[in-house]
């Protein structure tokens, strides 16, 4: 702007009390307006840029909003759009007001008209005003509010630290699974870390498989998004919907669901290759790895007249057949209904290629009647046979990690191994009546 152009004087009550050349304001540091716009991408990340050498307040420095004065005149609104479009390219998307801050120094005085928008495209910075910019999370941001305070522009910390740090802190933990923490951000992404090094390709395959086949699947899947490489953070929108009450699933949600699965498992393997997700081949060995490691761990834990059933039913799970590629633990906490239709799947950290009855297991064999027969509609006796097996196994993987991580489970891991030991030959039982 040059420096003659007419600025809104504003009172220490926050009213319009005059006008004046911007030069005279800045040079008696005379109260006014500004608009202050922080650019946020839609994983709620900062868009952090360094002002230009020839700024006529703090050259140099980081910032972490745009804006300016306003005008003689203008609402500050109106203010906001014209320079997040002028200093960094962003028009076309609404600004979310955030109400108002005061600010005070010896360089400039201002009322703060804040404003917050979400941007995912280019960037364009204006010359005049900025020279570098970037992506940063939240958490990095408040690292360089309190270890790099003086590379940022005092103002633009003063009026948005309090909003940021409580962005920073609004962070809840989720049910956690056995592999990964998830912590919901802000009520609107979930972030995901592993909990051990071996688990961190799981989630790398997750972000470049789950995008790839999102748009053709007929429920909502999340879309994880590398945030951090060290230690890896994956973030992705919440999806929307509560688990499901398998009692409760109609046939219509079943028809959904089994139009999932027909896509899932009809993806292309090279495309699941290509993701990072365990292979054909893997598959292979992976199933001769489960059976040795349940029948050394759980097997003997079972009373006696049990093993010869439990035996039998390891043999069956070992055998390899028909492949593809598989959600890999759709069960009743994985597969959300909103609106009191089923809705999305999450949790993909088990996907690979297997035996496509894995993910029937839960379906055909503990949800309602109407369900089980609409997602059976056209499944063979050979691959129901396979989905009972699955789901006598499944609390066999329970009982495994008491045993083998009993510091996740509790102070005293017994309990829930004697629990998840009666649900074994509970289900044996089941399965063995079949």
């Amino acid at each position: 702007m040059a420096d003659d152009e007419v600025v809104a004087l504003y009172d220490e009550a926050g009213q319009v009390s005059g006008s004046s050349p911007r030069s005279v304001m800045r040079a008696r540091n005379l109260r006014h307006a500004a608009s202050s716009i922080v650019v946020r991408d839609s994983l709620g990340r900062v868009y952090l840029h360094r002002r230009t050498t020839t700024k006529d307040v703090y050259p140099g420095l980081l910032d972490l909003a745009a804006g300016g004065v306003v005008l003689a005149g203008e609402d500050p609104a109106v203010g906001a759009v014209r320079e997040v479009d002028e200093e960094l390219g962003v028009a076309g998307v609404p600004l979310q007001p955030l109400g108002v801050a005061d600010y005070a120094d010896e360089h400039t005085r201002y009322r703060a008209f804040r404003f917050v928008v979400t941007w995912d495209g280019p960037i364009r910075w204006q010359p005049e005003e900025v020279s570098w910019g970037e992506w940063v999370t939240v958490e990095e941001l408040v690292r360089r509010f309190d270890d790099e305070a003086d590379s940022i522009v005092p103002d633009s910390v003063a009026v948005w630290s309090s909003l940021v740090r409580g962005w920073h802190a609004d962070r809840v933990p989720l049910r956690q699974g056995w592999d990964s923490v998830a912590t919901l951000v802000e009520q609107r992404w979930v972030d995901r870390t592993a909990r051990r090094p071996e688990v961190e390709t799981a989630l790398l395959a997750e972000a470049v498989l789950l995008p790839a086949i999102a748009d053709g699947l007929p429920v909502e899947v999340p879309r994880p998004v590398v945030l951090d490489r060290a230690p890896l953070r994956l973030r992705h929108a919440l999806v929307a919907g509560e688990a499901v009450d398998p009692t409760r699933l109609t046939s219509a949600d079943g028809e959904v669901f089994a139009a999932f699965l027909e896509v899932l498992h009809a993806t292309p393997l090279p495309l699941a290759a290509d993701a990072g997700c365990p292979s054909a081949a893997d598959d292979h060995v992976e199933r001769t790895v489960r059976v040795e490691r349940l029948g050394l761990v759980v097997l003997p834990l079972l009373p006696p007249e049990h093993r010869s059933t439990a035996e039998a039913l390891l043999e069956r799970v070992a055998t390899v057949g028909e492949q593809a590629l598989c959600h890999g633990d759709l069960v009743t906490e994985h597969v959300l209904a909103r609106d009191g239709r089923l809705s999305g799947v999450i949790d993909w950290g088990d996907a690979r290629v297997t035996d496509p009855a894995v993910d029937l297991a839960w379906a055909l064999n503990a949800t309602s009647v109407a369900f089980a027969d609409a997602v059976a509609s056209g499944v063979d006796d050979d691959t129901r046979a396979r989905a009972r097996a699955w789901w006598a196994l499944a609390p066999w993987f329970d009982a495994h990690h008491d045993v083998a991580y009993p510091e996740t489970v509790d102070v005293d891991p017994s309990p829930a191994l004697a629990h998840d030991l009666e649900v074994v030959v509970s289900r044996l039982l089941w399965w063995r009546g079949a």
